[in-house]
């Protein structure tokens, strides 16, 4: 454990002002970057579209006109493991995932945040 380490709670010790904030203030923006990131709530990645389809046999309405179309079809996208997943989901499924992929973009936002709080820490230490 080094200097400026708390075992218990991982909280930025020092005695410098990080980026104009005092040590004290600094170290509350991080406790509430914490506590944002622990209400977050289930998180998963990609994009969820909704697509219209025609369907393909020689007299169905949907080759003439595109509100003829079939769908609403939703479809979320995805990697995994360097690949392209997609999977079709239910409209209730849909509503969820995307939920869930804005969950994972504030996710992201919080901890981009606190990584700029600590690097600010890191280059104030003497």
């Amino acid at each position: 454990m080094k200097s400026g380490e708390s075992a218990q709670h991982g909280q930025l010790h020092g005695n410098k002002p990080a980026g104009g904030l005092e040590q004290g203030d600094m170290l509350n923006r991080y406790g509430e970057l914490r506590k944002q990131l622990a209400h977050i709530g289930p998180v998963c990645n990609g994009t969820v579209m909704s697509v219209y389809r025609k369907c393909g046999k020689p007299n169905c309405g949907c080759k003439e006109s595109e509100q003829m179309q079939h769908g609403p079809y939703h479809i979320w996208t995805r990697k995994e493991n360097g690949k392209t997943v997609t999977r079709s989901l239910s409209e209730k499924q849909a509503r969820l995932c995307s939920r869930y992929i804005e969950n994972f973009k504030k996710m992201e936002s919080v901890i981009e945040k606190m990584k700029k709080l600590t690097i600010q820490v890191i280059e104030r230490q003497k």
